[in-house]
C-alpha cells in the first residue's frame, strides 16, 4: 500500500475518532454538532483522498475537489461558532454571510467542468483562499476571547491554524510554480492526522459561552489588513504565473523582479502612517455605530499622560495622546503662565516655533474662555462668521499644517490650550470627534493643572529649606553674638586681667571656628550632619568644656561622670547641642535653683542627661510645640529653632531625644548616643530617669 494512501487513512481513523468523542465530550454545547460534522466531513474527505493515492502512483499531487470544500467548510463553520460565543451578532452575521457566499463561489467553481482552459489553476487558488480564509477566522476566535479565557481554545487554534498553514504552504508552492514537492505533499494525511490528538484536547475543555460583546475595531484593523494583504499576494502571484509564460530568462527575470518590487511595495503600504489612518476611518465609517473603541481610547490616553518611563518629555506627550485619537501628526501645546498669559510649552512634529505669548485678553483666549468650543481652522477660514465674529491670530492661520484648536479646561478655567496639525489621512471632524476631543481636553487640563502644581510645590520646597537653613545659620550667628557681647561688656572692668585677655582671646578663636562652618554650610546649600567630620571623642572631656564655657551665666551647671565613655561623632557638633540645652536650662531656672549634667551608659547606648529645676512645660506644649520650628517659651529672646536642629543633628548621628517636664518644676533631656556604629540598629535604649 503507498505511504500516501496510509497517512490519508491515518488521518480518516484518527478524525472518525475524534467524531465520536465530540457528542460524548460536548454533548451540552452548542458547539458539539459542529465539531462532529467537521470531523465526519474531514473523515470523507481522507478515505477519498487516500482511494486516489492507492489507485495512483504515490508521487501524483492529488486533491480532493469537493471533499477540499466540503472539509473546510466543516472546520469554517465550528470556527463561526466558537466565534459567537465572544463577538457580538452583528460581527458575527457579518463572517457568516461572507464565508456562505465565499463557499458558494467555490462550490460553483468545482462544479464547471475540469477541461475549462485554466480551470486546474483557478481550482488551486481558490484552495489557496481557503487556507487564508481559514487562518483569518481562526486569528478571529483567538483575538476576541478575552486573555483569561484563551487557555479554553488554545488548543482549537493551534489545531486548525496548524492544517490551514500547512496549506497555504503547499497550495501557494502549487500556485506559483505549478509544481509541488512531491514529500510535502506525500506528507499531509500524516500532518492531517498529528493534529487530531490537538483537537482531542480541546474537547476536554469548556469554550467560551456567548456574550453581548462586539469585535473590537483592533481586531477588525488588523483582519482586514491581513484579508487585504492575503488578496494583494494572490494577484501579485497570479500576475508572477503570467509573467512566467512569456517563457524564456527574460520571464523568469521580469517574475523575480516583478515579485520583489510587489513585496517591496506591500511592505511600504503596512507601514505607512497614512494608510492605517484611512483605514481606521472607513472601518469606523461603515462597520461601526460610533467611531471610537472610547475604552481602548482612554487606556491609551491614561497610559500616555501617566507613564513616566518614556524619553518623551510631559508636555509632548500630552500633544501625542490628544492628537493619536484623530490620527493628527502633532500639535502644539499653550499653558497659562503665572502671569495669566498663554505660552507654548512644547510642539511635536511641527519644528520648534517662537510665536509670542497669547495674552489673557487676546481674541483667541476670550473665545475659548466665553464658548469652550472646538475650533476647526478649514471651517473658519471658508465661514468665519460661525464663529461669531472672532479673529484668529495670523500665526495660527498663515500656517496651513494647522488643523484644530482645543481648549483645556479644569472647571470654568482655561489652563491652556492645544493647536493639532493636519490629519493623516483627510478628515473633517463632526459631533462625535468634538464630544471626544472636549472630554480629552478637560483631563489634559487636569493632567497640566497637576504638573504646574508639582513645580510650584518643588519651588516652594526649595525655598523652605533655604529658609531653614537660613534659621540655622542665624541661630548660631545669636551664638556669636552673644559671647562677643559679654567680652565687650566686661572688657571696661577686665582689660587689665592677663585671664580675661586668654579668655577673651579663646573666645574669639571659638567664634572665628563658628562663622567659618557658617561660610562652609552657606557653600554646601544646606548643613549635613551626615558629612560632618567625625572623630573619637571623650564625652567626659567634652562636658567638662561645656561647663567650663557656661561659668558666665547662672546657677553654674554641675557635673557627674558615672561613667567615662568614647564614641566616634561630630565633636564640635554635639558640644554645642549640649552648650544650648545647658544654657536653656540656665535660662529657665532661678539663679539658686540646679542645673546637673550626669553621663553614663549601658552595653550599646551613651546616655547625657541635663536637668533643672527651673520652670518647666506643660504637657500641651511639649506635645504639640516642642521641636517645631519657631515655637519657643522665651519670648522676643529666642528663635524657637534650638531644640529642632539639636534634635536633627541627634537623629542623623543615630541617636535621640528625650524629654520629661513638669510645669514648675523643672525638665530632664536625655540625649541617647549609640556607642559605636553596628550594622544592625542596636536594641531601643531604657528610659530610667
Amino acid at each position: 500500500m503507498p505511504v500516501t494512501a496510509i497517512g490519508y487513512l491515518s488521518a480518516a481513523l484518527a478524525y472518525l475518532v475524534l467524531a465520536a468523542l465530540a457528542p460524548t465530550l460536548w454533548r451540552h454545547r452548542s458547539t458539539s454538532l459542529w465539531m462532529l460534522a467537521a470531523s465526519l466531513l474531514t473523515v470523507g474527505w481522507a478515505l477519498y483522498l487516500s482511494l486516489l493515492a492507492w489507485q495512483l502512483d504515490s508521487n501524483a499531487a492529488i486533491t480532493g475537489g469537493l471533499f477540499e470544500v466540503g472539509r473546510n467548510a466543516g472546520w469554517f463553520a465550528l470556527l463561526l461558532a466558537t466565534l459567537a460565543a465572544s463577538a457580538g451578532s452583528g460581527a458575527l452575521r457579518l463572517w457568516i454571510n461572507a464565508t456562505i457566499g465565499f463557499l458558494l463561489a467555490l462550490l460553483l467553481l468545482f462544479l464547471l467542468p475540469a477541461s475549462l482552459p485554466g480551470m486546474p489553476l483557478w481550482r488551486s487558488l481558490a484552495i489557496l483562499l481557503m487556507a487564508i480564509v481559514g487562518l483569518i477566522l481562526v486569528e478571529q476566535v483567538y483575538r476576541n476571547t478575552p486573555p483569561q479565557r484563551r487557555w479554553q481554545i488554545k488548543f482549537l487554534c493551534l489545531g486548525l491554524g496548524g492544517i490551514f498553514a500547512f496549506d497555504l504552504f503547499l497550495y501557494a508552492d502549487l500556485v506559483l510554480f505549478q509544481s509541488m514537492e512531491s514529500t510535502t505533499w506525500r506528507a499531509r494525511g500524516i500532518v492531517n492526522a498529528m493534529v487530531a490528538p490537538l483537537l482531542g484536547i480541546a474537547l476536554s475543555r469548556r469554550l467560551p459561552e456567548r456574550n453581548d460583546a462586539q469585535v473590537s475595531r483592533h481586531v477588525l484593523f488588523h483582519t482586514t489588513a491581513l484579508m487585504g494583504a492575503g488578496l494583494y499576494l494572490l494577484a501579485i502571484g497570479s500576475a508572477a504565473y503570467f509573467l512566467r509564460q512569456l517563457g524564456g530568462e527574460l520571464g523568469t527575470l521580469l517574475q523575480v523582479g516583478f515579485l520583489f518590487g510587489a513585496a517591496l511595495l506591500l511592505a511600504l503600504v503596512l507601514f505607512s502612517g497614512s494608510v492605517r489612518a484611512r483605514l481606521r476611518v472607513f472601518l469606523s465609517k461603515h462597520f461601526f455605530k460610533y467611531k471610537y473603541d472610547y475604552r481602548q481610547e482612554w487606556l491609551r490616553f491614561t497610559g500616555m499622560l501617566s507613564s513616566e518611563d518614556q524619553p518623551m518629555p510631559f508636555h509632548e506627550r500630552c500633544i501625542s495622546a490628544i492628537s493619536d485619537m484623530v490620527e493628527s501628526a502633532g500639535g502644539l501645546l499653550w499653558v497659562r503662565n503665572d502671569e495669566g498669559d498663554y505660552e507654548i510649552a512644547g510642539a511635536l512634529n511641527l519644528g520648534t516655533p517662537t510665536y509670542p505669548p497669547e495674552r489673557s485678553t487676546a481674541a483667541l483666549v476670550s473665545f475659548l474662555n466665553r464658548t469652550h468650543w472646538i475650533i476647526e481652522l478649514n471651517e473658519y477660514r471658508n465661514n468665519p462668521d460661525f464663529y461669531k465674529g472672532l479673529r484668529l491670530p495670523d500665526w495660527l492661520l498663515d500656517d496651513a499644517r494647522h488643523w484644530v484648536v482645543v481648549p483645556l479646561l479644569k472647571g470654568e478655567v482655561l489652563e491652556g490650550f492645544v493647536v493639532l496639525a493636519q490629519p493623516r489621512a483627510p478628515n473633517r471632524i463632526d459631533w462625535e470627534e468634538r464630544d471626544l476631543l472636549k472630554t480629552a481636553g478637560r483631563q489634559l487640563a487636569v493632567y497640566v493643572a497637576l504638573v504646574r502644581t508639582q513645580e510650584a510645590l518643588l519651588e516652594a520646597r526649595q525655598f523652605e529649606a533655604f529658609h531653614r537653613l537660613a534659621a540655622f545659620l542665624v541661630h548660631d550667628l545669636k551664638n556669636v553674638s552673644a559671647q562677643l557681647s559679654l567680652i565687650c561688656s566686661n572688657a571696661e572692668r577686665h582689660r587689665d586681667n592677663p585671664e580675661f585677655i586668654t579668655d577673651a582671646f579663646r573666645t574669639m578663636g571659638h567664634a572665628r571656628d563658628r562663622l567659618d562652618r557658617t561660610q562652609a554650610q552657606l557653600r554646601n546649600v544646606q548643613p549635613s550632619a551626615e558629612t560632618a567630620p567625625r572623630q573619637q571623642i571623650d564625652l567626659a572631656k567634652l562636658l567638662t568644656e561645656v561647663i567650663a564655657d557656661s561659668q558666665d551665666a547662672q546657677p553654674t551647671p554641675e557635673l557627674e561622670i558615672r561613667q567615662p565613655i568614647e564614641l566616634n561623632a561630630d565633636a564640635e557638633g554635639l558640644k554645642n547641642i549640649v552648650q544650648h540645652l545647658v544654657r536653656n536650662a540656665q535660662e529657665a531656672t532661678p539663679d539658686d535653683g540646679q542645673v546637673h549634667l550626669a553621663l553614663d551608659a549601658d552595653e550599646h547606648w551613651a546616655r547625657i542627661q541635663v536637668r533643672d529645676t527651673g520652670s518647666g512645660m506643660d504637657d500641651d506644649f511639649m506635645r504639640r510645640r516642642l521641636f517645631r520650628p519657631f515655637q519657643t517659651t522665651k519670648g522676643n529672646a529666642g528663635m524657637g529653632i534650638g531644640l529642632y536642629e539639636a534634635r536633627e543633628r541627634i537623629n542623623r548621628m543615630g541617636g535621640r531625644i528625650e524629654v520629661d517636664s513638669e510645669l514648675g518644676k523643672g525638665s530632664l533631656f536625655r540625649l541617647w548616643l549609640p556607642r559605636r556604629q553596628p550594622a544592625t540598629t542596636p536594641p531601643a535604649p531604657s528610659h530610667s530617669r
